[in-house]
């Protein structure tokens, strides 16, 4: 998975919160020089700002409006600065996970390719017109669509399947020599681009 974002919204977490993550940054950043030599912000403008906001956050809690903006300015310089670091640290990492969380920012999650089942349930019929097949499968959780093929070739080379993309289990065949027997698949496509192929199934085309 292309790694393009850490995973925070500074703007909706509470000061508290806010404060424990700036503080695992900094110490992870400043202490992983190897990794992130020439960090933006530096490390000595971020601390400054972590404490203002500190001080602020404590001088803040007597409710006197004066002493909440002034802590609202801090934060809003600490969360400005965070975010300048993370792409920093993106930048650094170029994809590379492990490099990202050394820097204490939180990751998204890894995701995954869902496992697909093999479709089951292969039907064929005949189409209402002359050269027309019928095709469907029972759906295939997951399936972002279906790759439904044909072939002439009773050797079934890989070569000789004619495929029609379709995004429903369902598929209408059109075009084919009344007479001649076709061999039918169907084919479940993932999100990942996975295929997975049911069983093959002859049917002749009236």
């Amino acid at each position: 998975m292309s790694l393009q974002r850490f995973n925070f919204d500074f703007d909706k977490t509470s000061d508290p919160k806010r404060l424990a993550i700036a503080n695992l940054v900094y110490t992870q950043v400043s202490t992983n020089v190897a990794l992130f030599p020439s960090p933006t912000p530096g490390m000595l403008q971020l601390r400054d700002a972590i404490d203002e906001y500190q001080v602020g956050v404590i001088a803040a809690g007597n409710g006197d409006r004066l002493l909440i903006g002034q802590k609202q300015v801090a934060k809003e310089k600490v969360i400005k600065m965070l975010y300048q670091l993370s792409h920093y640290v993106l930048m650094v990492a170029n994809g590379d996970r492990f490099v990202a969380q050394q820097s204490g920012f939180t990751l998204p999650k890894e995701q995954t390719a869902r496992v697909l089942d093999v479709p089951t349930g292969l039907e064929i019929e005949a189409g209402n017109q002359s050269g027309e097949l019928l095709v469907s499968v029972d759906a295939v959780k997951g399936a972002a669509s279906y790759m439904h093929q044909y072939s002439t070739d009773p050797l079934l080379k890989e070569e000789s399947w004619v495929t029609m993309n379709c995004t429903s289990s369902k598929c209408k065949l059109t075009g084919l020599t009344p007479g001649a027997t076709y061999y039918i698949r169907v084919g479940a496509v993932g999100s990942k681009e996975q295929v997975l192929y049911g069983t093959v199934a002859s049917k002749i085309v009236s």
